[in-house]
């Protein structure tokens, strides 16, 4: 199962006629999501930039996630949150999408393979979605990041 480029020409487009830009912070996802958008020619005109914070110790140091976030553990919709929050003011950006989550085989911090969050952060508000797949790691990396996608787009109208 792959993610299709309509989802990220829909995003692009949205974007640019709005004349807004979007950022990307992504654990579980590495970079699926960044990758998916600068797939597009022009991307640049919408998309500021990206992290892949897939260690905890870069979600403390690159995105600066306070501790106290870390309390309700990295496979969270606080931690989603704070991602998103967090690249946004870091980039200046509109609109904003994180991921974390459990790929699986195993369990993490008491959570489920195929435990995943996403959030996405608009001018205005925030929104989380919980997501849990039965897939292996592949199956659960790549859904995850079509229903980001698909997430996003529901947002930005």
């Amino acid at each position: 199962m792959y993610f299709t480029i309509e989802q990220s020409f829909q995003i692009f487009n949205n974007l640019k006629i709005k004349n807004k830009t979007l950022s990307t912070a992504e654990s579980c996802t590495g970079g699926l999501i960044a990758s998916s958008i600068t797939d597009i020619p022009g991307a640049s005109k919408i998309f500021l930039g990206g992290v892949v914070v897939y260690a905890t110790e870069m979600k403390k140091r690159i995105l600066k996630i306070p501790e106290i976030v870390f309390t309700y553990g990295v496979i969270s919709q606080e931690m989603a949150t704070a991602m998103a929050l967090s690249v946004k003011s870091l980039t200046g950006s509109d609109y904003s999408i994180s991921t974390t989550g459990n790929l699986g085989p195993d369990t993490m911090e008491g959570k489920p393979a195929g435990l995943i969050y996403i959030a996405v952060a608009t001018p205005e508000n925030v929104f989380v979605k919980e997501l849990r797949f039965q897939g292996d790691r592949y199956f659960n990396k790549i859904n995850a990041t079509n229903e980001a996608l698909k997430f996003l787009i529901e947002k930005l109208v």
